[in-house]
C-alpha cells in the first residue's frame, strides 16, 4: 500500500501575542528586577514575539505551584486543542466521526482524563475511537505521535489517524535567576498544531522514512523536572556541540536507503530551538542559509513550541506554495537523551 500522506495540517495559537521585549518587562523583570543575564537571554534569542495564554504577568503576582499551573493547563488547552484539530480537519475536508486513532502529545500538562479523551467527546468523535497520550519527551515528541499514526495507517488500509501536539510553555516561567530557567523563560511559547495521516489520500506529502537515535551518554544534557512550583529545565550548554556533531551521521543514515544525499532534498524543516542550535546545524549539514528560512521564520514569529513546533515549520513550508510534486523534505527535531528524530517526505 501506498506510504501514509499528510492530508490535513493545522495549527492553533492563543490570542495574546506579545512583543518579546514586552515579555522581559512584563512577566519576568517585575519578579526578578533588572537581570543584564536575562534581558541579554531575550534580545539575542531572535524572536520577536510569542503567544501565551496569559494577557499580561498577572498569573506571577505570586508563586505557584504545580498544580496551579497544571490546572490552568487543562483550562486554557482543551479550546485550544480543538481549534487545531477542527482547522486540521477542515484542511482534510473530514468530519471528527472519520477519524479512527487519535494521538496527543504534550510535555507541559497532564490529567486523567486526559486530553485525548475530552477533546475526543468535545469534538463528537467516535465511541469506538483509538487513543494514544503521548507525555514528557519534549520537543521530538511529534515524531513519536507520527510514528504511531503512521503504523496505524500502514496496519489497517482505509485508516485515518490525527496527531495533536499541544503545548503552553509559558504556564512554567519560574522566579529563578538560574541561566536555565532564564533561557526557558526567553524561548517558550504557546501553540497547538494538529495533522492527519490517511494512506489514500491523493495530495500531501508522504512519510517516507524515520529514524531515531538516541545517545545514552548525554542523559543528562536536558531536561524537564518536576518540581512542587512547575517543571524546570535543565540544559548543558555542551548541546548545540553534541547536536552539530550527530547531525550528519543521522541525516545520512535516512536518506542513504534511498540512494538520496543532502542535495537532493529541496526542503528543510528542522526544529528551531534556538537560534544557536539553527546556526550549528546550518553548517554541520552544509546548507545553504536559505534553507532553514521555514524555521528561522517559526522561531522569529511563535518562539519554541517544543513538541508543536515541527509541525509548524512545515505548515509554513506548505503555506509556502513553494513544494512541487516530487519534491523531498527532511524533518528534524532534538530533545531530552539527547534523542534525535527525523523523517523523510516526498510531496
Amino acid at each position: 500500500m501506498p506510504d501514509p500522506a499528510i492530508r490535513g495540517l493545522g495549527t492553533a495559537v492563543p490570542p495574546y501575542r506579545h512583543a518579546q521585549k514586552d515579555i522581559y518587562e512584563q512577566f519576568v523583570e517585575p519578579r526578578l528586577g533588572p537581570n543584564r543575564l536575562a534581558r541579554a537571554a531575550f534580545m539575542s534569542a531572535q524572536i520577536d514575539y510569542r503567544h501565551s495564554v496569559f494577557g499580561d504577568g498577572s498569573f506571577y503576582d505570586r508563586r505557584r505551584t504545580f498544580a496551579e499551573r497544571n490546572e490552568a493547563y487543562m483550562r486554557y488547552a482543551r479550546p485550544l486543542g480543538a481549534q487545531a484539530i477542527s482547522r486540521c480537519l477542515e484542511d482534510a475536508r473530514l468530519a471528527p466521526s472519520e477519524v479512527d486513532d487519535l494521538i496527543v502529545v504534550s510535555c507541559t500538562g497532564l490529567d486523567t482524563p486526559g486530553l485525548d479523551l475530552l477533546l475526543a467527546a468535545d469534538l463528537g468523535m467516535r465511541h469506538d475511537l483509538r487513543r494514544t497520550f503521548i507525555g514528557a519527551m519534549g520537543c521530538y515528541a511529534a515524531f513519536p505521535g507520527l510514528y504511531r499514526a503512521a503504523s496505524a495507517v500502514r496496519a489497517c488500509p482505509g485508516t485515518r489517524a490525527l496527531v495533536l501536539c499541544i503545548e503552553l510553555g509559558t504556564l512554567h516561567f519560574q522566579d529563578d535567576p538560574g541561566t536555565d530557567n532564564l533561557l526557558a523563560a526567553a524561548l517558550f511559547g504557546d501553540g497547538a498544531a494538529a495533522v492527519l495521516l490517511d494512506g489514500e489520500a491523493a495530495m500531501g506529502p508522504r512519510l517516507l522514512e524515520q529514524r531515531t537515535f538516541s545517545d545514552y551518554q548525554t542523559l543528562d544534557h536536558m531536561a524537564w523536572h518536576v518540581a512542587d512550583e512547575g517543571f524546570r529545565l535543565t540544559l548543558s550548554s555542551y548541546v548545540p556541540n553534541v547536536l552539530r556533531s550527530k547531525a550528519a551521521y543521522l541525516i545520512d543514515g535516512l536518506l542513504m536507503p534511498h540512494g538520496l544525499r543532502r542535495s537532493d532534498v529541496r526542503f528543510w524543516g528542522i526544529h528551531p530551538g534556538g537560534a544557536l542550535i539553527l546556526d550549528y546545524l546550518e553548517r554541520a549539514l552544509d546548507l545553504d542559509p536559505e534553507a532553514l528560512r521555514f524555521s528561522r521564520r517559526v522561531l522569529r514569529e511563535y518562539g519554541n513550541l517544543s513538541s508543536a513546533t515541527v509541525l509548524f515549520v512545515l505548515d509554513e513550508m506548505r503555506r509556502s506554495g513553494e513544494p512541487h510534486p516530487g519534491d523531498l523534505g527532511v524533518l528534524m527535531a532534538f530533545g531530552p537523551g539527547l534523542t534525535f528524530e527525523s523523517c523523510l517526505l516526498r510531496w
